[in-house]
């Protein structure tokens, strides 16, 4: 027991012991020194988390790279722990993003912190389960901070936003027991390694087919995957910016961490499943980006496009080869950080009542931060230079590699591909548009060093990245 606290759970415990100091400063609020500095607990708040996350990063990486531990039922592996070290690196960055939610919000930023820390909590221990009951309850705990950090702007959308998730989840994870209780009634378990071993000898039957789908529905509605995807537009038009930045990648990050493990073991031995993941992946993108080629809205366009990039690591993960997995991986994380960087523009102008029309894209004149935010929208096109493009490339080779009979499957995916680019240009191209000057001295526009520091540091992941994908992809491929 005190090795595996030791080996696994030091990142674990230094978020909780940072929750804790939220909570104790929460208490002891420093009364006088508001009336001096309006957003002193601001500060603190984010001051604390930092840190901690910092710290927990830290702790990660010196980690050992594969462990087992509490009798199988936690699994660290070095694909995981990659995972594990993205979500943390996330976390990092909305924190700075997040000042000017908290600063509309000042008496409840402890608040917001401590929701925010258990959410990546969960996600961490729902990356290293391997049991069925250990990431029920870590989706749980990373669902229920996002129900509180989606309503935590003011305004009535954000509460829509907020019950619409809850809903979505509540369907979701619905979908997920029901078909956990089928395989617990086939295996007479709820380990990963234990289940794995019986299915790999009888494996065959209406019941566990079923199961799985099931299983793959209920993480799958996480993904906004068709026809499961409407919850998706309406939440992330009522989300502030940088909780959209933490509901599409962490969340992403932790449901493609698990399919992949669970595909390459206790769901493995379905074709069926396969072909549904494929399908339901192809019918997710086209109705995410022909969706997107008509809508003014930028937080529903970007939306969409988190529904296709998702619907792509799926399709690819639906093709068993020995790429597929580590093509997910480096898309994964190229993705992340693109979509970041975009986000972190969006947070800069912003307004209080969180709509941004594409005509509004341009309202910053800081041609640094413009061209910033072009690289990022143009990345997620998949155009060269930027990350997205070896990324793409990286997913097309991983089918081509798995044979001739998933050719199909690559023009089809071209073919999405280039109806996402016009409207990826269509985001890059509005930020050129002049905006007529009234239009601009009307607009208050409240720039935070920490949300330019992470548009600019996102961009320049992208471009090297994309400049050099080659030691990032070797190291993907080395994991499997």
């Amino acid at each position: 027991m005190a090795n595996d606290l030791l080996n696994i759970f030091i990142p674990h415990i230094i978020i909780i012991l940072t929750v804790i100091f939220q909570m104790i400063f929460g208490v002891i609020k420093p009364h006088s020194l508001i009336f001096r500095y309006k957003d002193i607990n601001v500060r603190i708040s984010n001051f604390i988390s930092l840190i901690g996350m910092i710290l927990t990063l830290f702790a990660e990486i010196m980690s050992n790279g594969e462990y087992v531990g509490f009798n199988y039922s936690i699994v660290v592996t070095s694909d995981i722990k990659i995972l594990s070290i993205l979500v943390l690196l996330c976390g990092i960055s909305i924190i700075l993003l997040n000042t000017k939610l908290l600063n509309s919000n000042r008496q409840c930023c402890y608040k917001y912190h401590i929701l925010f820390l258990t959410s990546i909590l969960g996600g961490l221990c729902a990356l290293e389960s391997n049991d069925f009951l250990t990431l029920f309850v870590s989706i749980e705990t990373l669902s229920f901070g996002l129900y509180f950090l989606i309503a935590f702007a003011k305004g009535y959308n954000s509460k829509e936003a907020s019950f619409k998730y809850l809903i979505t989840s509540a369907i979701s994870i619905a979908f997920f027991l029901f078909g956990v209780s089928y395989l617990l009634g086939l295996s007479s378990s709820l380990n990963y390694t234990e289940m794995t071993q019986i299915f790999e000898t009888s494996h065959s039957g209406i019941i566990y087919t079923m199961a799985s789908i099931m299983i793959f529905v209920g993480l799958g509605m996480k993904l906004a995957v068709f026809p499961f995807a409407n919850w998706v537009i309406d939440v992330y038009n009522g989300c502030e910016t940088s909780i959209i930045a933490f509901l599409s990648t962490i969340p992403k990050i932790v449901v493609i961490g698990v399919l992949i493990r669970l595909l390459n073991g206790v769901l493995g031995y379905s074709v069926e499943l396969n072909t549904v993941i494929l399908l339901m992946g192809i019918l997710t993108a086209f109705w995410a980006n022909i969706y997107a080629l008509k809508e003014n809205n930028v937080k529903k366009i970007l939306a969409c496009s988190s529904a296709a990039n998702a619907s792509y690591m799926l399709a690819i993960l639906a093709i068993t080869s020995d790429f597929s997995c580590s093509a997910v991986i480096f898309y994964i994380i190229c993705y992340v950080f693109m979509n970041i960087g975009v986000l972190a523009y969006l947070n800069i102008i912003e307004k209080e009542d969180s709509t941004i029309l594409l005509e509004n894209l341009g309202i910053n004149n800081n041609k640094i931060y413009s061209l910033c935010f072009m690289i990022c929208v143009l990345g997620l096109a998949g155009l060269p230079v930027t990350s997205g493009f070896p990324a793409k490339i990286f997913l097309l080779y991983s089918i081509i590699q798995s044979g001739l009979i998933f050719l199909p499957i690559v023009f089809i995916l071209l073919l999405l591909f280039t109806i996402a680019l016009y409207y990826y240009i269509k985001l890059a191209r509005a930020v050129l548009i002049p905006i007529k000057l009234k239009q601009l001295f009307a607009t208050k526009v409240h720039p935070y060093c920490s949300v330019e520091f992470v548009l600019i540091i996102m961009t320049i992941i992208t471009v090297l990245i994309g400049i050099m994908p080659f030691n990032l992809i070797t190291r993907s491929i080395v994991l499997y």
